[in-house]
């Protein structure tokens, strides 16, 4: 008899051996592998063939296994069970126990705005989930999400590349933001207004930014005052200055709580800037991945 290692190779051996065993005829196990029944007989032979042995021999109307087979019969059913179900079977993923920790690209006004509204929802549907809120870099971005570092990517990055899957969340608009007593900006600002305001500009308004380079070129240049690193931390410098902060308007509420603000609105033509999430293709169909985007669209696009 011909070695085991060499003769039993390929897992549709062990599939056939499996289901001669358990539906005791050719025509059975070859419907219940969904082959022809010549199919089945072919590769049964090349099996007896490999192992130098009949492995099942006509008994009545049945397949009876030789002893080799009688003796290979648990392993082989224990390892196809291992394989179904740990090899071909997805991973489960149940929300109500699970204790999985999300990584999640947002930058800080996202980490202000979309992050507590995210947690609110998954106390509800996760309640012993965790979201970890990461600033990561545009140029890590992809890497992170295909390397599974990254679960989701929120954000406004229009040159990510295809590789990544993205859904709209909600478009953003920006306002100017002063101290309520400012003695020269009222409630509205035209574009030509907008060139001669003291502006202390954010990296949390880098669509805004660039618009305004675009359209005021050089005079943009010279009005802005300050680069402030933290849109947060606008606040206090805006409330004891005549300067003005550009910012999201979902940010304005809680500017006014920090300090005596109040919101100006800009020039007709102002982009709206479209907020989304972001996913690589590898996890599309992941169970754990596709929960957390559908929570964060729904805590976003609540009624």
């Amino acid at each position: 008899m011909k070695t085991l290692h060499n003769g039993i190779d390929r897992l549709e051996f062990l599939l056939v051996i499996e289901a001669v065993l358990q539906h005791r005829t050719i025509t059975r196990a070859a419907q219940a592998l969904d082959v022809s029944q010549s199919a089945l007989s072919h590769t049964l032979a090349r099996l007896r063939t490999r192992l130098g042995d009949p492995l099942f021999v006509r008994v009545g109307g049945e397949m009876r296994p030789t002893p080799l087979v009688t003796r290979l019969a648990e392993p082989i059913g224990r390892s196809l069970r291992i394989i179904r179900d740990e090899v071909l079977s997805p991973p489960s993923f149940d929300p109500a126990t699970t204790t999985r920790v999300f990584n999640v690209c947002v930058g800080e006004v996202g980490a202000f705005i979309i992050v507590p509204r995210v947690l609110r929802l998954l106390r509800e549907r996760a309640p012993h989930a965790h979201i970890v809120a990461l600033d990561v870099s545009r140029r890590e971005i992809v890497p992170a999400l295909e390397e599974g570092r990254l679960d989701v990517a929120i954000g406004y990055y229009p040159e990510l590349k295809t590789s990544l899957y993205q859904q709209q969340l909600f478009t953003r608009t920006f306002v100017g933001i002063v101290r309520d007593d400012h003695p020269r900006i009222g409630q509205r600002l035209t574009l030509r207004q907008l060139r001669s305001v003291a502006l202390v500009r954010s990296p949390g308004t880098l669509a805004i930014n660039r618009w305004l380079d675009n359209r005021l070129g050089g005079a943009d240049r010279e009005a802005v005052v300050m680069e402030m690193p933290y849109v947060m931390a606008l606040a206090p410098i805006l409330a004891e200055s005549d300067w003005m902060g550009i910012v999201t308007e979902e940010l304005v509420p809680a500017f006014r709580k920090l300090a005596p603000l109040r919101a100006v609105e800009l020039p007709a033509g102002l982009p709206r800037i479209p907020v989304r999430q972001h996913w690589h293709r590898r996890y599309k169909d992941d169970a754990a991945n596709r929960f957390i985007r559908q929570a964060i669209y729904d805590a976003l696009n609540e009624a």
